[in-house]
């Protein structure tokens, strides 16, 4: 479920288990004898878990304004617990290396007791899905990784039902089948039970850091207890972040010496809505961040996390100095920028190099560079470069032709603002032109090199100091936002009525941040191939180019973009109309949108629906309304918000609408009245408006969203653009013979 992998992801989680346990995690390779060492780990530590008393777990009294809710979370817990190990490396050693191999084990559990009360949170909590093992080695670091699944069912009647160790379904993946996944359906759950769910981890590192600890103190659904508990070793960097405030930590020792760190939150009413929410910008969260600072030296060890025990909330200026940092150290880096064929990489630095010789500005070498980069990397199928190496390898570029330009750092809306870096990691690097205040993130999808995507929209950035002009420093600013005019989506569609059935031809335009998810849905490797060259001017073929294994490679990434093309369209109207159609007859991208010169993506589909035209006698109905596409609906506890809204950018959708009515039919004059409507304040507008002429049903409708972000108490005009274009699906009109 969405709840299981969010839990796995944000490592929401917890301790223990000693002895025994620990020894059943010595060799998790996926044969049949580590298979019965996982089946007894796993209901081993189910044992333990369910054993451990939890005083708030014991509440199972419902207050009585959560009784409508779909389900209310009655206590969560997370507990960690984090050991640091040095020990000889005696096969390094006799191998001829003589180092200390630096171990980190972890120990960490999230649990919950729910109360189910609709279909809704049964079919949420009725299926899990996760990875029990996996084992990764290197030459630089070591990592074995178990999780468990608890699930038990607790009837009205207070009978405690726990899931059978039988009930959980292993199937193994990953290379050499080393990787083992548990799927599980519960069995027996129905609404008015509870559900007391656990996830438990246990990671062994080597030379490697642990990923963040994200604790959320807000869920979907409402919280009557939520508590945590960490206890971490003393000898280990252990760094956090609280975000919009969320409760800081209670902090002790125990009698080691170890780190403890408590929190507890009682009665979380509110909750993460559905629609227009950021929760990692908006979402009380905690960022645990632990570091073995003691690892081999070709890892990179901030100086920030060099200072061994607890850093509560440190000071952001010197998280963004490790980055600074780290960026200095990736500068140093050689080869050909990530291209895995050095033909192709020396013929990239060859032709940027000639672009010195034009007359161009400083704008246009940047943004050739840029695509010449973008398009050798995406045609390359054995490329393995990062956004990081991105954008050291595209400075590297314009500072071979004398373009001018500073580095500079951010983050993106799904990370924390610099003004409260958690971790160097998060940031994302890019390039600035100072004279003209371009900017060049890493690519996304096919846009023009200097748009700026929409996660990155007003976001906090710094350059790095422009060593051109005396006395300067680090220039702090925000990166600019667009408009609704910048991000149109504008829907042209023919429409025909055969008997009853609607042919549709629709023709989509999308600028600015409107074509960011289409472009990745529907742009084939081939058409991107086709228009980088065009804006390039290269026609060589890749055989001659880079080889004939790379050509072929390249010709199997085309061959199979084609096959799935059909079915990437079909979705597409799915997508719009929320249903599939009944025949799909045509589609093409007519417009990849990579250039300055034609930036809108742009594409065709034509097809027919069924259930749009019917019969009433010697007339027909229209669903003309519909032709609008499945509108947002917002009903139930959605239609009361206290948190403020957060939408991906400021937008436009607009829709030209031609109906070819049948020979001998005119619109009835009352139904093409009703289709005219007119909703508009300061956040937005929705207007329709609707003529019946010369044989046609002409609708010529704008929705649009004004801002990024409202507050909440700009709800209810929110809702009134949202509820006025749901409610024009419905709106038919009669074709009167």
């Amino acid at each position: 479920t969405n709840y299981s992998q969010k839990t796995i992801t944000m490592k929401q989680n917890m301790l223990f288990l000693m002895g025994v346990l620990a020894l059943l995690l010595a060799s998790p390779n996926a044969n049949a004898d580590d298979k019965e060492k996982y089946k007894l780990f796993a209901e081993e530590t189910r044992k333990e878990i369910w054993a451990l008393e939890l005083p708030e777990f014991a509440n199972t009294a419902v207050p009585e304004k959560y009784k409508d809710e779909s389900a209310v979370i009655l206590a969560a817990h997370s507990r960690l617990e984090v050991t640091k190990k040095t020990r000889f490396n005696v096969g390094a050693f006799l191998g001829g290396f003589h180092y200390i191999d630096r171990e980190v084990n972890c120990r960490d559990l999230y649990r919950m007791l729910v109360q189910i009360n609709d279909k809704a949170a049964l079919k949420e909590f009725s299926e899990f899905d996760y990875k029990a093992e996996i084992r990764k080695k290197s030459w630089r670091y070591d990592e074995s990784y178990q999780q468990v699944l608890g699930v038990r069912i607790i009837k009205p009647d207070g009978t405690i039902n726990e899931v059978s160790t039988d009930e959980y379904m292993t199937a193994t993946e990953g290379k050499n089948d080393k990787e083992q996944r548990q799927k599980l359906a519960v069995p027996g759950l129905e609404i008015g039970d509870k559900i007391d769910i656990f996830f438990f981890n246990y990671t062994s590192l080597e030379n490697h850091n642990l990923d963040p600890f994200i604790f959320r103190f807000r869920q979907s659904h409402p919280m009557l207890s939520y508590t945590v508990h960490c206890e971490i070793d003393d000898k280990l960097t252990t760094q956090y972040r609280t975000l919009n405030g969320a409760p800081d930590f209670k902090q002790s020792t125990n009698e080691e010496g170890n780190i403890l760190l408590d929190v507890a939150m009682k009665d979380i009413e509110q909750t993460e809505p559905d629609l227009w929410y950021n929760s990692m910008q908006q979402t009380p969260t905690t960022l645990l961040y632990i570091t073995n600072s003691q690892m081999k030296k070709y890892t990179y060890i901030p100086k920030s996390t060099k200072k061994k025990g607890l850093q509560p909330n440190p000071d952001a200026a010197s998280i963004q100095e490790d980055d600074w940092e780290f960026i200095k150290q990736a500068i140093r880096y050689n080869g050909y920028g990530g291209v895995s064929n050095v033909k192709k990489g020396i013929r990239l630095l060859r032709n940027v190099k000639q672009i010195k010789k034009k007359d161009w500005t400083d704008e246009t070498k940047a943004d050739f560079i840029y695509n010449y980069y973008h398009f050798a990397l995406m045609t390359d199928p054995k490329s393995d470069c990062n956004n990081e190496l991105f954008i050291v390898y595209f400075q590297r570029l314009l500072n071979w032709v004398d373009v001018p330009n500073l580095l500079g750092i951010t983050t993106n809306e799904n990370k924390e603002p610099l003004d409260k870096l958690a971790s160097y990691r998060n940031t994302t690097w890019f390039i600035a032109l100072p004279e003209s205040n371009k900017y060049y993130l890493p690519p996304t999808n096919y846009l023009i090199p200097h748009e700026v995507p929409a996660c990155y929209q007003g976001r906090q950035a710094i350059l790095e100091s422009d060593k051109s002009k005396a006395k300067a420093g680090r220039k702090h600013f925000n990166f600019p936002m667009s408009t609704a005019e910048d991000n149109r989506n504008v829907t042209t569609i023919q429409a025909d009525i055969n008997n009853t059935l609607l042919t549709i031809h629709r023709n989509e335009y999308r600028t600015g941040t409107q074509k960011e998810r289409m472009q990745t849905a529907l742009a084939k490797m081939e058409d991107v191939d086709a228009a980088y060259r065009r804006l390039l001017s290269i026609d060589k073929e890749f055989a001659e180019e880079i080889g004939k294994k790379y050509a072929d490679d390249l010709q199997e990434m085309f061959r199979k973009g084609r096959e799935q093309e059909k079915d990437d369209y079909k979705w597409e109207i799915n997508f719009y109309h929320g249903e599939d159609a009944q025949e799909l007859l045509n589609y093409q991208m007519q417009c990849l949108g990579n250039r300055p010169d034609s930036a809108a993506f742009v594409y065709d589909v034509r097809y027919a629906m069924d259930g749009y035209v019917r019969k009433a006698g010697p007339h027909y109905v229209l669903s003309a309304g519909k032709l609008l596409g499945e509108q947002t609906l917002v009903e139930g506890k959605e239609r009361k918000r206290s948190a403020d809204i957060y939408m991906s950018a400021p937008r436009t959708f607009q829709w030209n609408i031609t109906v070819n009515l049948p020979a001998g039919y005119e619109a009835a004059a009352e139904g093409v009245e009703k289709l005219n409507v007119k909703v508009e304040n300061e956040c937005g507008a929705f207007i329709a408006k609707a003529v019946a002429q010369n044989g046609k049903l002409i609708l010529d409708i704008t929705k649009r969203y004004n801002h990024k972000t409202e507050p909440a108490t700009n709800w209810d005009k929110l809702l009134e653009i949202q509820d006025a274009s749901k409610a024009y699906e419905s709106l038919s009109v009669v074709l009167k013979k």
